[in-house]
C-alpha cells in the first residue's frame, strides 16, 4: 500500500512540474538562441562588407592585398555562421575573429578608399562594428569587453596612419558606446537567467519536501489502517470470544496481523504478477463467523496491491456490519466491467445518517476511504435509518 500512494504522489508531482519544466528548458535554451541571432546577424554583415569591399577596390587600393583580405573575410564569416549556430559563440571563435577584425582596422588604409575613411561607413567599420557587438552576446563581458575595447582602439590607430581626416574617433567611439551597451545589456539578462533558474531550482526543493512530507504521512495513516483493522480487530474478536478456546479463523487471522506488523518496516511493496480478488475477499468473509454471508465473487485478476485494498476495505465494511448494524446477514458482490472492479457489501441493518455521522470515524474515513484513495480507487458508503447500509468500492485499470 504505501509503493501505490508513493507512486500516486510521484505521478501527481510529475504532472505538477511539467509547466515548469518546459520554463526552465525554456531559460537553458536562450543562449543557444542569442548565439544562432548572432550568427544570422554576422552572416547578413558578412556578404554586405564583401560585397562593399569589392566595389570599393581599384587605384588606389592594390588587388593584391585587398583580394586576399576579402577571400579571409569571407572564408571567416561561413566559418563563424557554423560554429555559433551548432555549437554556440566559443571562445575561441571570439577571440579569432576579435583579432581578425584587429588585423583588419590596423590596415584599414590598404583596404577603404582614402574618401570613406573618416565616420563609420567603410566595411571593415561595419564588420568591426559587428564583431564587438557579437562577442558581448557570448556572455562572458568580462572578458570580452576589455578585448572589444582594444579593438576599438586598433580603429584609432590604424585611421590615423592612414590619415582618416577624424582620426577613426567616430568609428572606434562607436564601437565602445556599441560594446559597452551590448555588455550592460548582458550583465542584466544574465541576472535574470539565474535569478530564475535559481527560484525554479528553489521551488523544487520545496515541491520535493513536500512530496517526502505527504509520503510520510501516508504512511503513517497506511500504518494506522493496518492496525487498525489488524491487532486492535483481533483484539475485540478475541474479547468477544471470551474464555473459549480461541478459533482457527481467529487465529488464522491473528497470525496474518503478525506477518503484516513485521513487514511494517518496508519501505516498498515490491509483488508482482496478479492475485486472485475473488479469493481473497472469499477468505475475508470467512474471519466473520458471527455473519451470514451471501458472496457472488466473480473470477478477477488484480494487482497484489489492489487486492490488499479491496480485502481491507471489505473487512472494515464487514467489521462495522458486526459492530452497528444489528444484524447477521451481509452480502458481499464483486464484477467486473469495462476494467472496472466494483465490490458492494450490503446489509439490511439497522443503517445510519450518514451526514449525522462526524468524520465516519476512523474506519470509514482511513480503514476503508483512506485504502481505496492510495490504491487509486474510491468508495462511497450510502445508507438510511432502517434501511441498511451499502459500501461501494470501485477501481478502474490503467
Amino acid at each position: 500500500m504505501r509503493a501505490i500512494a508513493r507512486a500516486d504522489t510521484e505521478h501527481l508531482t510529475d504532472t505538477e512540474h511539467l509547466a515548469d519544466t518546459e520554463h526552465l528548458a525554456g531559460l537553458r535554451q536562450m543562449r543557444p538562441a542569442i548565439a544562432r541571432m548572432a550568427a544570422a546577424l554576422r552572416g547578413g554583415v558578412g556578404v554586405a562588407a564583401v560585397s562593399s569591399g569589392l566595389l570599393a577596390g581599384g587605384a588606389p587600393l592594390s588587388w593584391w592585398i585587398l583580394a586576399p583580405s576579402l577571400v579571409v573575410v569571407a572564408g571567416w564569416t561561413t566559418c563563424y555562421v557554423i560554429v555559433a549556430w551548432t555549437r554556440g559563440l566559443r571562445d575561441w571563435l571570439v577571440g579569432t575573429d576579435l583579432l581578425l577584425v584587429a588585423l583588419l582596422c590596423m590596415g584599414i588604409g590598404h583596404l577603404v578608399p582614402a574618401s570613406a575613411l573618416a565616420g563609420s561607413t567603410s566595411w571593415v567599420s561595419l564588420f568591426a562594428a559587428m564583431a564587438v557587438v557579437s562577442a558581448q552576446l557570448a556572455g562572458r563581458p568580462a572578458l570580452w569587453l576589455p578585448c572589444s575595447l582594444a579593438v576599438a582602439g586598433t580603429m584609432v590607430v590604424g585611421s590615423r596612419l592612414a590619415h582618416s581626416p577624424d582620426g577613426g574617433q567616430y568609428a572606434g567611439g562607436l564601437m565602445v558606446t556599441q560594446s559597452v551597451i551590448t555588455a550592460l545589456v548582458m550583465v542584466i539578462v544574465l541576472r535574470a537567467e539565474r535569478s530564475a533558474v535559481r527560484a525554479f531550482a528553489e521551488l523544487d526543493e520545496a515541491r520535493a519536501a513536500a512530496t517526502l512530507a505527504a509520503a510520510r504521512r501516508e504512511d503513517e495513516r497506511a500504518q494506522l489502517r493496518m492496525v487498525h483493522n489488524g491487532p486492535l480487530t483481533i483484539l475485540m474478536m478475541a474479547f468477544h470470544a471470551g474464555a473459549e478456546r480461541p478459533s482457527a479463523i481467529l487465529r488464522q487471522r491473528a497470525a496474518e496481523a503478525l506477518g503484516a506488523l513485521r513487514n511494517m518496516t518496508d519501505a516498498d511493496d515490491t509483488r508482482t504478477g496478479q492475485a486472485r480478488l475473488d479469493d481473497r475477499l472469499a477468505k475475508v468473509t470467512t474471519w466473520y463467523q458471527a455473519l451470514e454471508v451471501t458472496v457472488d465473487l466473480e473470477p478477477c485478476l488484480v494487482p497484489p496491491g489492489i487486492a490488499d485494498a479491496f480485502a481491507g476495505a471489505v473487512a472494515e465494511a464487514l467489521e462495522n456490519v458486526v459492530r452497528y448494524a444489528g444484524t447477521q446477514r451481509a452480502a458481499v458482490l464483486l464484477r467486473e466491467q469495462r476494467d472496472v472492479v466494483r465490490v458492494t457489501v450490503a446489509d439490511q441493518g439497522r443503517g445510519f445518517e450518514p451526514a449525522l455521522v462526524s468524520g465516519l470515524g476512523f474506519g470509514l474515513r482511513e480503514d476503508l476511504a483512506g485504502r481505496m484513495t492510495a490504491a487509486g480507487g474510491s468508495s462511497a458508503v450510502r445508507s438510511r435509518p432502517g434501511a441498511g447500509t451499502e459500501v461501494h468500492l470501485e477501481w478502474a485499470r490503467a
